[in-house]
């Protein structure tokens, strides 16, 4: 089934981690960032760390496809200045889909590895990517010796990473401290509704354990990519808070979220500047029209309970007050006709909601209204509670926060109206976010 009402008794969880020295053997929660032109007379660069430091992350994984570029120099500078006088950190994800030159990639590393906003854990500077298997491990074990790095790659597409991780490890031992797993944070590309499934997840890192190695795991809401000459869907109607119950449950090592500002596949939480984007991106990932910073607080409630240790998403609280919360949609039916994207057979006509409560609550409920109609009134309970409630119809949308009573305690309304047709001629996938006040 997959729309899924989950709720569970919450926990008063610890703060979060205030990275000022080298991290030891702590839980810590990134975020990935596509690191674009960053226009240096704003203050944009000032303002993603901030941002990013309100919803409890303890750095951001620098995704650069471009390491010798002057505007990819000049938005890491700018990010590393701010960052040395906040308890916030920075460390590069190689992205070799942009670019398949480690010595590129270590070029610009070399430059920021003894920064003091440089991440370190172990007491080594830490350094990831975006792909890198076909690397191989003999190159990155040159990489990480030369550099006395603690590395967490993406090496997914060594032959052996899923089909036989046991030999993976033997094989990548001395040259690897952990892994990354990007593509488990969304089910597979699919003509019909599917659920995101941890079950690669969980073989990866019980081999990482028995090898000795740290495993993080991605969380993201959605992709959905229209520009560059392709277009695909990966389904988000509850993949967020279903991918937050996985790794609650199978508590590795790290977390990255996937993503704070990547607009071409729309998994962006934080804001997307429009200086570093294409106009075609810009038709859908635009974060000033299709905001989903919404999905923030919720994505605190997690942040603090997977530092704290917490196995279940019943253990999740709001960061303050008595709730947080969140309504997400598409802005089109899957009627639409038009240009639609490969996987789009997997979405739902549904409104979604996520909605963190804390210990001491009862007898509230969640109304899902759609168009104008009453689709379903679902009581929540303590801890995360979320669901994706079919029957999505064109007009506004609101969730309503009810108590007992039957007064509305917080609700959630539409800015985007919902439609039955294509804009600028193709259907738009990206979802509309918004926060529970």
């Amino acid at each position: 089934m997959y729309g899924k009402l989950h709720s569970a008794l919450a926990l008063l969880l610890a703060g979060s981690t205030f990275l000022t020295r080298s991290v030891v053997e702590s839980k810590l929660v990134f975020a990935h960032y596509m690191v674009g032109t960053v226009d240096s007379s704003t203050i944009h660069a000032q303002q993603d760390i901030d941002g990013a430091i309100s919803v409890g992350f303890d750095a951001f994984a620098l995704n650069v496809g471009d390491p010798s570029a002057d505007w990819a120099l000049s938005t890491v500078q700018q990010l590393f200045d701010y960052a040395d006088s906040k308890s916030f950190k920075l460390f590069f994800s190689f992205d070799f889909y942009g670019n398949g030159d480690i010595n590129q990639h270590q070029a610009l590393f070399v430059q920021f590895k003894d920064h003091a906003a440089h991440l370190q854990y172990n007491n080594l500077p830490v350094v990831s990517s975006y792909s890198g298997g076909s690397v191989g491990p003999d190159t990155w074990k040159t990489f990480k010796t030369t550099n006395d790095v603690y590395l967490i790659p993406n090496p997914e597409a060594d032959g052996n990473y899923y089909s036989n991780p046991t030999a993976f490890f033997q094989s990548w031992s001395d040259a690897i401290d952990g892994v990354f797993t990007w593509e488990t944070a969304w089910p597979d590309t699919s003509d019909t509704p599917v659920n995101v499934s941890s079950t690669k997840d969980q073989a990866v890192k019980s081999a990482a354990d028995a090898a000795g190695k740290a495993y993080m795991m991605g969380l993201s809401s959605l992709q959905y990519k229209h520009c560059c000459g392709d277009s695909w869907y990966r389904a988000g109607e509850t993949n967020l808070p279903e991918r937050m119950e996985q790794i609650l449950s199978l508590s590795p090592e790290f977390t990255e979220v996937i993503t704070w500002n990547d607009a071409g596949e729309s998994h962006y939480i934080g804001p997307c500047w429009p200086e570093g984007l294409t106009d075609e991106i810009l038709q859908y990932g635009n974060s000033d029209t299709a905001p989903h910073d919404g999905w923030q607080p919720v994505i605190a409630s997690f942040i603090e309970a997977f530092k704290a240790g917490s196995t279940s998403v019943g253990d999740m609280a709001p960061r303050s007050g008595d709730f947080a919360g969140t309504m997400w949609y598409r802005g089109v039916l899957t009627s639409c006709s038009g240009d639609v994207p490969r996987g789009s057979g997997a979405a739902v006509d549904a409104v979604n909601y996520a909605v963190v409560l804390p210990a001491a609550s009862s007898g509230l409920s969640v109304r899902v209204t759609s168009g104008g109609q009453v689709l379903a009134t679902q009581p929540v309970g303590p801890g995360l509670s979320y669901n994706s409630v079919a029957g999505l119809r064109t007009g506004a949308q609101k969730i309503e926060l009810v108590d007992g009573g039957g007064q509305v305690v917080a609700s959630a309304s539409s800015q985007v109206d919902v439609s039955d047709g294509p804009t600028d001629g193709f259907c738009d996938y990206n979802y509309y976010v918004a926060g529970l006040q």
